[in-house]
């Protein structure tokens, strides 16, 4: 073998080995959604509406088993997003406040981005 084509392939390697490291090869998805608070009035009656309340801050994180595989802070309308790995978690709200309630759902992270909408309990009875 020559020497060009020893270098051809050793630079072959090393780029197959950079892709690799770099998480080229791995896929990863989205999960984003809102994080709101209810019950929000005290006593509801019909035909007045008590919907529930954007969570600003609330505490976001995906879990695979009991490991924590990313999280976030809700932004002011209760919004967040998460970029994950592929693979089942379960994305877990906590409530900020006095009243520090969760709310999860399972989700599975592929091709298509996820959506959920996670209502903390709001401690109002």
């Amino acid at each position: 073998m020559d020497k060009v084509t020893c270098f051809r392939r050793a630079l072959l390697a090393a780029a197959a080995l950079l892709l690799c490291g770099c998480g080229i090869f791995s896929h990863s998805g989205e999960v984003s959604g809102k994080v709101l608070s209810g019950p929000t009035c005290p006593v509801e009656r019909v035909g007045e509406e008590c919907p529930p309340r954007p969570v600003s801050g609330a505490e976001v994180v995906a879990l695979d088993g009991d490991a924590i595989r990313g999280s976030t802070l809700t932004d002011s309308s209760g919004a967040f997003h998460l970029t994950l790995p592929d693979g089942r978690y379960v994305i877990r709200a906590t409530n900020v406040g006095g009243y520090a309630s969760t709310a999860t759902e399972q989700v599975v992270i592929s091709d298509a981005p996820v959506s959920v909408t996670l209502i903390v309990d709001s401690g109002i009875r």
